[in-house]
């Protein structure tokens, strides 16, 4: 029985989805992995709290699980290329490995789509401050459902897609971003403004296009905060369309999903929960890779513009077969690289194929 020694050091939503892996790969009776976590993640003086990263120690190899947004966090990754055996990224980019990480490209692998999916009993889910407790509490108050509820199960499909409607049925729900400050309210670059704007202003017009051209065969619109109140009000969606419990049953009710690009260039979430789902997905270029075969065209539709992205919906909705055929490769691509345990252990499969 190979032994994996998992280390926590944050509660970084990011992460969620790893740790989620490692434990179903050793609760999967399939397998012949023994597990020992240790959670780092409620001692504020370790080096790597509140980050992205999940570290683990398999077959005498130290291994580094990077799942930040885009490569905002060069100078915390270097001193971990230099101690790890392999480095597996999120957003992952041979130009970018080229620029920031010359000495080490050979240590760096794509580790694939991000979603905050988790297991109950996940310690990076505990609360243990009474401020968390109380937004517990709160979000109780509000029917909104424990981070525990979103489990793999939860975002998976029936593993014999259809068409679910004869017009088939388009969502496309999302956030903006302040241009002006970050989340924690720090100023931002010049360069992280801009992508900001740029982000908010093409979902904008992606929601306005889709209402106009689809009607009630679309569900569209904003997340209720601060930043949607000042630029686009009319395009906010009630809290029961948007509460994430409800997201995702529309998720599954429809047909097509759409995504756009994150932070830092990144892959969204959603479209990872597209996948999971099964879903034929048109959406924004990437910019990063991920692992297997996900290409253009049989796992998704891309697009650079709000034209481009009806034009692509506007095709599925008039090739049924190739709708159908997205499904499936999806759910496919998910049961080979994104369930969280096969996620992990095709890491490990890198890991233990070289020793």
């Amino acid at each position: 029985m190979e032994k994996i020694h998992v280390i926590i050091p944050s509660r970084f939503e990011h992460c969620s989805q790893i740790i989620t892996g490692f434990y179903q790969l050793a609760k999967s009776k399939k397998q012949s992995y023994s597990l020992k976590p240790t959670d780092l993640s409620i001692d504020s003086s370790n080096e790597y709290y509140n980050t992205a990263f999940v570290f683990v120690e398999y077959m005498g190899k130290y291994i580094v699980y990077d799942t930040y947004d885009g490569y905002n966090a060069v100078e915390k990754s270097l001193p971990l290329l230099k101690k790890c055996d392999y480095y597996f990224k999120r957003s992952y980019s041979e130009e970018y490995n080229k620029r920031f990480f010359p000495d080490f490209e050979s240590k760096i692998f794509p580790l694939g789509f991000n979603y905050h999916v988790t297991y109950r009993g996940n310690p990076i889910d505990k609360q243990t401050n009474p401020i968390n407790q109380l937004k517990v509490y709160a979000r109780h108050i509000l029917g909104e459902s424990s981070p525990a509820y979103f489990t793999p199960e939860v975002f998976e499909c029936d593993k014999n897609p259809q068409i679910q409607h004869q017009e088939p049925k388009i969502i496309f729900l999302t956030r903006l971003w302040d241009p002006e400050k970050s989340e924690n309210g720090a100023s931002l670059s010049s360069k992280s403004a801009q992508e900001r704007q740029y982000i908010n202003d093409m979902r904008i017009l992606i929601i306005r296009e889709l209402r106009q051209k689809y009607g009630k065969n679309v569900v569209s619109g904003l997340y209720d905060n601060e930043v949607s109140r000042k630029y686009a009000p009319d395009l906010i969606c009630d809290k029961q369309i948007t509460n994430r419990k409800q997201y995702i049953k529309l998720m599954h009710r429809s047909d097509i999903c759409i995504g756009s690009m994150g932070l830092h260039e990144s892959i969204g979430w959603k479209t990872g929960e597209y996948v999971a789902a099964g879903k034929a997905i048109v959406n924004e270029t990437f910019h990063y890779t991920v692992p297997g075969d996900f290409s253009d065209g049989k796992n998704y539709l891309s697009y650079s513009t709000a034209e481009e992205c009806l034009e692509a919906v506007e095709k599925l909705i008039s090739s049924p077969d190739m709708l159908l055929e997205m499904k499936k490769s999806n759910i496919n691509y998910y049961d080979e690289f994104l369930k969280p345990s096969r996620l992990v252990e095709n890491t490990l499969h890198i890991v233990s194929g070289s020793v």
